[in-house]
């Protein structure tokens, strides 16, 4: 009871800005392709939910996931009010583990409330992953991989990472309910694996390589070898011909390229052709600003690891290490998927949480200056929902086009049809 008269404010506190932020998605039709596929996928399924196991979906990488949206399909059919609704209650969760995590590492309350109030906001990735409702797989992971950061973590404090506390069992049971069915949930272990290392002498100095984390290691090392067996193998990595060299070449510029978006969200797009002047010129001086960003980026990670807290180098590490697994999908980078920036935002919010702090209290004696360094998370703040909006008339825009009106008619008349009681493989 008492941890819910502390931290229950906070949580309802997140979720009045998720729904008041994105609530106006809710009301957005159909509009994105893989949503029509998975919802018929949802409806061949539904009469014989066991199938699925003999399917493997081209968008839902596990039965536990393809479960979770058969019950949504069953509750919500083919209306995506319901999905999107369900995508900003984990967004919601996610954003309250966030302040539970930065409060469990910083021990510092304000700076969780301010790094979950960012994240919830969608800064650093601007809440693209709230759009469709095939997003409810990368959700749910994010929120499997926060929980398991948390637990294991948590054990390390109260119980010195010992294998038999409740807080191991907890973790290790959704480590495996993650499956690690794709190569970004490794990461999962190298931010485990920053968190010891980083916080050395808190856990008394015990060994890096500790017996839980081989066991991860293990059990997601047969995972892998599972999925390359049995499970869907969708391109994770650039599969060209260039050779190593130039993969690993491309997947260095993308690092910053990503790094970039999250302080500057700006690529190609249509949206462009109805922006104001001032956005088109920024966009024209693009390349000037992302090489100040980047040698920026660049500065801050160094200073940090080299002057920063364990906590901010924590949070540096865990903004490289999660954003690795996506940075070889693409060979040229001109375009870049702001879905993969969900969980790598979390490292972004919360340095721009620490710093507004700390700058704000070197000012603590100036009476108005002092919350100065707040316009930087406010700007943010505001840019986040500015941008979703923009984002949501486009896609309100493909909603009413031809192309998809033909598609919500296939999928109505679809779904009229007696569901097939056995879906075959893909």
């Amino acid at each position: 009871m008492k941890a819910i008269r502390h931290h229950g404010p906070v949580f309802l506190l997140i979720l009045i800005i998720v729904y008041g932020a994105f609530g106006a998605i809710i009301r957005t039709p159909l509009w994105h392709g893989l949503d029509f596929e998975i919802l018929c996928d949802a409806h061949q399924l539904s009469d014989s939910p066991m199938a699925m196991f003999q399917h493997i979906g081209g968008f839902f990488s596990q039965p536990l996931l393809q479960l979770a949206f058969l019950a949504e399909y069953k509750l919500f059919g083919i209306d995506p009010s319901g999905y999107i609704a369900v995508n900003l209650f984990i967004h919601t969760l996610n954003s309250f583990l966030v302040y539970m995590l930065v409060n469990m590492l910083f021990a510092r309350t304000r700076m969780a409330i301010l790094a979950a109030v960012l994240f919830a906001f969608g800064v650093g990735s601007y809440g693209k992953i709230l759009m469709n409702i095939a997003q409810t797989e990368p959700l749910l992971l994010a929120l499997l991989h926060l929980l398991v950061l948390y637990f294991f973590i948590r054990n390390d404090f109260r119980h010195q990472g010992r294998l038999g506390s409740p807080y191991f069992f907890l973790g290790m049971f959704l480590f495996l309910l993650a499956g690690l069915t794709r190569a970004s949930s490794f990461s999962l272990l190298g931010c485990l694996l920053a968190y010891q290392l980083f916080f050395f002498k808190r856990r008394s100095g015990r060994s890096l390589v500790s017996p839980n984390l081989v066991i991860l290691l293990v059990v997601g090392v047969l995972f892998y070898v599972a999925m390359q067996l049995w499970g869907f193998r969708g391109p994770t990595v650039f599969e060209g011909s260039s050779g190593a060299l130039h993969f690993t070449w491309i997947s260095f510029k993308n690092i910053f390229r990503y790094l970039n978006l999250m302080f500057f969200p700006m690529q190609q797009s249509p949206m462009l052709e109805e922006a104001s002047p001032i956005v088109v010129g920024l966009f024209k001086a693009r390349t000037v600003i992302r090489i100040i960003l980047t040698i920026s980026i660049i500065s801050y990670s160094f200073f940090g690891f080299v002057f920063g807290s364990r906590a901010v180098r924590f949070f540096i590490a865990w903004t490289f290490i999660s954003l690795l697994p996506f940075t070889g999908v693409t060979a040229s980078g001109e375009w870049l998927n702001l879905n993969h920036l969900y969980l790598t935002s979390l490292g972004f919010c919360v340095i721009l949480a620490a710093g507004t702090l700390s700058t704000s209290g070197l000012l603590a004696k100036r009476r108005v200056r002092r919350f100065a360094p707040y316009l930087v998370p406010l700007a943010f703040i505001v840019m986040s929902p500015t941008l979703t909006y923009q984002l949501n008339n486009r896609n309100l825009q493909i909603a009413r086009s031809e192309k998809v009106a033909r598609m919500h008619t296939e999928l109505i008349d679809s779904c009229q049809e007696r569901p097939y009681t056995v879906h075959e493989k893909r």
